[in-house]
């Protein structure tokens, strides 16, 4: 746990840091309103990206930390034939062939660690209104950097739709179509991400949005039959379980979501690039709700929408106009985000804890 201790409290020094420069260039804004101001914010930025570079090294460098971390280690180094190489993913297979060629697993870790945290930090980059509101909830809501930790080619191909948004905001559909195919190479969910291109624009009345938020639960068994009667040998991630992963992470989804739903006119007036992540949201979240009762189903397919999320919440937080209540909405949030990543620490510490380096496995 003291790896962890240590990790969040110098992301707060970094946080802070980073804050206070805030405040020194809105007020060189006000003072001196001809600087060039956008220099002094990328000087600034240097706080967020030495955070990013930690978070790298956490996930890069680690050993049997993870749910199915030694499910990976164990097809690499000891060649075992498992599902991780049977489902025709050429990429993931690629990577694996690669770590045992040079007899160094680690390789694997590491080159997942650096595609799926830089892709996303890359699109926080592009398009968030607080970079270090996104990093929060990244590094600690539980079904993101955390689990990043266990389903290793699935976030790597959920980085890679996410990083592809750009190319929904700018109408280029053959470059997104590619980057889903790329994602697919890694784990073929990637696929349930080619909607968003489809239902960018869409715009539904708030009443609509609500009405569908509710129905979706309703469609789970309908959905179950296809998949059983199509594509069977993805039945076993829809059978009905009896413990739900990420039940209590759902609840915070949904409050995102419900929030956003009733200042959608608020968020979406800002930028045609706002209403599609909204939507992109929106859909994550209906297959979430939808396959709430089929264990990992839900959350794991649903991540190629809740992922917006990331750049979804900093627009609600801005919303309100006054300083002093945006400080206590992102007071509380860091305290949220704290509570919830020892949290889940704390309630996985078979996965999570200790946290070993590579190099002692050696």
């Amino acid at each position: 746990m003291t790896v962890y201790i240590i990790f969040i409290i110098i992301l707060i020094l970094l946080m802070s840091t980073y804050e206070i420069n805030q405040l020194r260039v809105n007020s060189i804004i006000i003072n001196k309103p001809d600087n060039n101001i956008s220099l002094i914010r990328r000087k600034f930025s240097i706080s967020l990206n030495f955070a990013i570079l930690l978070l790298i090294l956490l996930s890069s460098l680690r050993y049997d930390v993870g749910w199915d971390y030694m499910a990976y280690y164990e097809t690499i180094a000891f060649g075992r034939i498992t599902n991780i190489m049977l489902n025709q993913e050429y990429l993931t297979i690629f990577l694996i062939n690669l770590a045992r060629n040079f007899n160094i697993p680690q390789i694997y870790f590491i080159i997942n660690s650096i595609i799926s945290i830089c892709l996303i930090m890359s699109t926080i980059k592009r398009y968030s209104k607080d970079y270090w509101i996104s990093f929060f909830l990244f590094v600690t809501f539980p079904l993101f950097f955390l689990n990043s930790l266990s389903v290793i080619r699935n976030y790597t191909a959920i980085a890679i739709t996410f990083y592809g948004f750009k190319y929904i905001e700018n109408k280029k559909l053959i470059r997104y179509i590619l980057m889903v195919i790329i994602a697919s190479l890694f784990h073929k969910s990637a696929i349930i991400a080619l909607p968003f291109y489809f239902f960018k624009n869409i715009n539904f009345k708030k009443s609509a949005y609500f009405l569908i938020l509710m129905l979706a639960p309703l469609f789970s068994n309908i959905l179950n039959q296809l998949i059983l009667k199509f594509v069977p040998k993805y039945a076993v991630y829809t059978d009905l379980a009896s413990s739900q992963a990420g039940t209590k992470a759902i609840i915070l989804l949904v409050f995102i979501g419900i929030v956003s739903i009733i200042f959608k006119n608020q968020i979406t007036s800002k930028s045609n690039a706002s209403n599609m992540y909204f939507n992109s949201y929106f859909i994550g979240l209906c297959v979430y709700l939808t396959f709430y009762k089929q264990g990992t189903m839900g959350h794991r397919l649903s991540l190629y929408g809740t992922i917006y999320s990331l750049i979804l919440l900093p627009d609600i937080i801005n919303l309100f106009k006054y300083k002093q209540i945006r400080i206590i909405l992102k007071f509380l949030f860091y305290l949220l985000c704290i509570f919830m990543f020892f949290y889940t620490i704390n309630i996985g510490q078979k996965a999570y804890i200790p946290y070993t380096l590579f190099y002692k496995s050696i």
